[in-house]
C-alpha cells in the first residue's frame, strides 16, 4: 500500500522544535548557574553578567520570558493557520544548533571541573 507524499511525516514539527529550543535554553541557564557557583567559571556574555548574579532577574530573563515568547509564537502560528515555512524552520534549526553548541561547551566545562577536583 502506497501512502501519499503529503501524508508522510517530514521530521519534527514547528512545535517540537520550539519546545526543544526552550528546553536547550533552560539547560543553558541551569548549567551556567552550576558552573558559576563552582567559582571556577564566569559568565562569558557581558550583557548577562549582572543578570545571573540575582535570582529573580535571571529567572525572568532565562525562564519566564522565553517561555512566554515560545507560547506566543506557538499561539500565533496556530491561530494564523499558516503552514510551516522553510525560513521559519531554518531559523529554528539555527537556534537549536547554536544552543546545542553552547550546551556542548557546558559539558566540556563540567568535564574540566570534575577532572580538576
Amino acid at each position: 500500500m502506497r501512502t501519499r507524499p503529503s501524508a508522510v511525516p517530514r521530521g519534527y514539527s514547528f512545535y517540537h522544535k520550539l519546545f526543544f529550543l526552550y528546553l536547550l535554553n533552560l539547560c543553558d541557564w541551569l548549567c551556567t548557574e552550576v558552573l558559576l557557583r563552582s567559582g571556577r567559571f564566569f559568565e562569558a556574555n557581558p550583557l548577562m553578567q549582572p543578570v545571573v548574579q540575582q535570582l529573580i532577574p535571571a529567572l525572568l530573563l532565562k525562564g519566564v520570558l522565553p517561555l512566554f515568547l515560545s507560547l506566543a509564537c506557538a499561539l500565533v502560528f496556530r491561530l494564523s493557520g499558516l503552514r510551516e515555512t522553510r525560513f521559519g524552520n531554518f531559523l529554528l534549526n539555527i537556534g537549536i544548533f547554536v544552543y546545542s553548541l553552547v550546551n556542548l561547551r557546558h559539558i566540556l566545562n563540567f568535564l574540566l571541573l570534575f577532572s580538576s577536583v
